[in-house]
């Protein structure tokens, strides 16, 4: 007995390795290829379950297989819970109120009627995969909507609706069990309102009490930092369990009621929480999704293979417009979005746990036609993956809800320099948004044509108010080191820490007053740009220019004439780097000296930037650091980046010239004016 056990142990190591390296595999060919990773994922489900039989999920966890998914489901709902703060309800409310309740209720009834008329089954089958279909899901819909990243409120209400379908969907199908088992109608009713109301009680109820205590915890500092994760984990899996004691399958709400309830804090240790948690989420994912792949047997979806087209043609194209339709009556959403909405509905591992489950209950209690239920339902999951998986990309750029390719660039910093660098890019077909907290900033953008929002990098709601449609990365081009390092480590949740750029820190900024690298982005500048360098060459007369690389500018650079700060070839950007080599390609664009500058903006230079310099004003000749800049009637003024960096002159007759006396009357910039040193998020 012991060599067997031994034997057990010894397969399962080497088996789970290569679940979670192909998991790993298929999230990275994913991201290379730019598709959805649940696609990717089946496909490595598939190759290792029914085509090579390298992974068989029932052998390898037997009994503990389900409880274990449920439990991942759990923590994966949790993380979801946590990354629906207090706002995000607010401003989705209505719409994913009406979703989860009468929209459910649409799909379930559809479901119904389609598993009733298209598979030979009996009424109760019919019941029970109508009930186990009206979930999507956050470990499908998650995926897909950071594939895709949809503009405005659409990506809210979809993230919303997965997580908080979950629980009512496992609800609906114990429901749905009972309703079958029931002799008479008054009994089916009793066990309805039975099983909802312990539900809501034991689920709410001991989450809700959970994250109470939690947060008491936390709040009074009575958990240390070293062990805030491991005992918030330990509090959602004892309310998962707990609720589940009460009544099954109640766990789902009270670990989403938990996570929910810390949302409400954003506090340090909860972000701590939620960053760990996605990682986690991400290796879950990738587990369960093969997991559920290797298990479809080829035998038992034969017989149900054509049906189950027509079923999921029923709820891709009855279904879910239906329940969007409804859902959203006297909405302020567009036509846009509601099409959209109802675009994304794939079923995901709750609906393939529960029909499993629920699928064993109903063949013992003799059921005709309950063996059936496992094999549809799998086979839907895939189905919605794969059409949602496709369409939902071509669908929200279709309906311009977001861009094929996100390339452009959101800069943090709307002073000279930045609009400049912006209307370079601009012109070589690179989209690019200016974000800056000086209204006058702002405007003179706007003035230019430019894209550009009056608001903090580090506003709370940045990230979901900004229109980020086409956007792939930021720069963070502000005059304070420590407003770019909390800038690019907001965006990198958005954009990743590849696509997240800003300024060197400046010489003040080193040894024991340095911001540490861990909070850096990456830095711009072949030997790394600092703002210090940019205000001292803009003293000197030096400007924004954009130009074919060539020679000239490989010269230029070699005598430290030319600041190369990105390169443009067939529309397509990057910027350079520290130790990156001088572009031999396509445009590039930086900041030149005054006689590099006039060759390059002449009719005979090899020049493809926009326009004319502006022309320069007066300074005051008294030195200054960025760190320190002068006052001026008790005012920081701006120093000569802003005053002599704008090529766009046409913007001199929308807007006032800036003078040494005008910004002295005006509030500064406190995200990107340069000069200003004041702190971002103090807007």
């Amino acid at each position: 007995m012991i060599g067997s056990l031994l034997a057990a142990e010894s397969a399962i190591g080497p088996t789970l390795a290569v679940i979670v390296g192909a998991g790993m595999v298929a999230q990275w060919v994913a991201w290379r290829l730019q598709i959805p990773s649940i696609i990717a994922l089946l496909a490595a489900g598939l190759l290792l379950g029914p085509v090579f039989d390298v992974v068989e999920p029932d052998e390898l966890l037997g009994d503990t297989l389900f409880p274990l998914v449920s439990l991942s489901v759990a923590v994966i709902l949790f993380e979801g819970g946590l990354d629906l703060p207090p706002r995000v309800l607010r401003n989705t409310g209505t719409v994913v109120r009406r979703l989860i309740s009468l929209g459910a209720v649409v799909t379930f009834l559809v479901g119904w009627f389609g598993a009733r008329a298209l598979f030979d089954v009996s009424n109760d089958v019919a019941i029970m995969l109508g009930a186990v279909l009206v979930v999507t899901g956050p470990t499908v819909v998650g995926p897909l909507l950071r594939f895709v990243r949809p503009s405005g409120t659409t990506g809210p209400i979809l993230r919303a609706e997965g997580v908080l379908i979950d629980p009512i969907g496992a609800t609906a199908a114990l429901v749905a069990f009972e309703i079958v088992l029931a002799d008479e109608t008054g009994e089916a009713l009793l066990s309805t309102v039975g099983i909802v109301g312990l539900t809501l009680l034991a689920g709410a109820g001991i989450g809700f009490i959970a994250a109470f205590v939690l947060d008491i915890a936390l709040q009074r500092f009575l958990i240390p930092d070293q062990l805030a994760v491991p005992i918030t984990f330990a509090f959602v899996i004892a309310s998962f369990v707990a609720s589940n004691e009460i009544q099954e399958e109640s766990g789902l709400l009270a670990v989403t009621v938990l996570g929910m309830y810390l949302a409400r804090r954003e506090t340090s240790t909860v972000r701590q929480v939620l960053d760990f948690n996605e990682s986690l989420r991400t290796l879950l994912i990738s587990v369960l999704f093969i997991l559920l792949a290797a298990r479809i047997e080829a035998d038992a979806l034969r017989d149900v293979a054509a049906p189950t087209v027509a079923f999921l043609l029923l709820l891709v194209l009855v279904a879910r417009p239906l329940s969007v339709i409804v859902s959203t009556i006297r909405t302020p959403l567009t036509w846009r979005e509601r099409v959209f909405l109802m675009a994304m509905a794939p079923r995901g591992i709750v609906a393939a746990a529960v029909s499993a489950i629920f699928a064993l209950r109903l063949e013992d209690e003799g059921v005709p036609g309950a063996d059936k239920i496992v094999p549809i339902v799998f086979l839907t999951i895939i189905g919605t993956i794969v059409v949602y998986g496709f369409l939902a990309g071509p669908a929200a750029r279709l309906l311009g809800l977001a861009e094929a390719q996100a390339d452009g660039v959101l800069i943090a910093g709307s002073h000279a320099v930045g609009r400049g660098l912006a209307k370079e890019l601009n012109d070589r077909g690179v989209k690019t948004l200016l974000i800056d907290t000086d209204p006058y900033n702002v405007t003179r953008a706007i003035a230019n044509g430019l894209s550009a929002r009056r608001m903090s990098a580090l506003a709370e709601e940045a990230t979901e108010r900004l229109d980020l449609r086409g956007i792939g990365r930021l720069l963070a081009f502000t005059s304070n080191d420590e407003v770019n390092a909390l800038a690019t480590g907001k965006f990198a949740r958005v954009f990743g820490r590849r696509e997240v750029f800003q300024l060197a820190p400046g010489k003040k900024r080193r040894g024991q007053n340095a911001v540490p690298e861990e909070y850096l982005g990456r830095i711009i500048g072949i030997d790394g740009l600092t703002y210090g360098m940019l205000d001292e060459r803009t003293r000197q007369g030096w400007k924004i220019v954009g130009t074919a690389t060539g020679q000239r500018i490989a010269d230029a650079v070699d005598e430290q004439r030319f600041l190369p700060i990105a390169r443009v070839v067939d529309g397509q950007m990057a910027f350079l780097c520290r130790n990156d080599a001088v572009p031999t390609a396509g445009d590039v664009v930086g900041v030149a000296a005054p006689d590099l500058a006039r060759e390059l903006r002449s009719p005979e230079g090899a020049s493809t930037a926009a326009g004319p310099a502006e022309p320069s004003q007066s300074t005051d000749s008294t030195p200054h650091t960025p760190d320190t800049p002068p006052q001026v009637n008790g005012h920081q003024r701006r120093s000569g980046v802003d005053r002599r960096l704008n090529p766009d002159q046409p913007a001199e007759r929308t807007v006032p010239p800036e003078t040494p006396s005008t910004p002295a009357d005006r509030r500064g910039s406190d995200d990107g004016d340069p000069g200003s040193g004041q702190d971002a998020a103090g807007s």
